[in-house]
């Protein structure tokens, strides 16, 4: 089931949001794939202040949300030639809302760059990026 949803630029009073939406997504998301250990560390000293420099700093744009209704649903991060992030709120996972983030974020990724666009993945990400045409080149 694809859910229906728009993707906009996030903006300063979306960083509290994010912030949340990406702990809960690494935290219910990634458990299966790492140690508790590893989740904690990857998501030590994060803040929604951490999101402010790609919302409305030097990289002011490169941070996108995927709402529905007034709800965000996700969040992507992209620069020339890169894709940073792609998380979807955990009760949104597998209804196409990651798959929009994508799409967006590769547009994004493209504008200014003549290379491939690239990304690190983690390990329960794999098959998506995979299905969408992404080719491991080191692990």
């Amino acid at each position: 089931m694809t859910k229906p949803c728009t993707i906009r630029p996030a903006t300063t009073g979306d960083a509290s949001r994010i912030h949340a939406l990406h702990t809960q997504s690494v935290r219910a998301l990634c458990k299966d794939h790492y140690s508790p250990e590893q989740i904690s560390g990857w998501l030590k000293n994060r803040c929604p202040q951490g999101h402010l420099p790609g919302i409305e700093g030097i990289d002011r744009g490169e941070i996108f949300v995927a709402e529905a209704g007034p709800q965000i649903v996700g969040f992507g991060h992209a620069v020339p030639g890169e894709i940073r992030a792609v998380f979807v709120a955990p009760e949104n996972a597998q209804q196409g809302v990651g798959s929009r983030l994508l799409a967006y974020g590769i547009k994004k990724a493209r504008v200014g760059s003549h290379r491939d666009v690239c990304l690190d993945a983690t390990l329960n990400a794999q098959d998506f990026y995979k299905k969408a045409g992404f080719v491991e080149v080191e692990q």
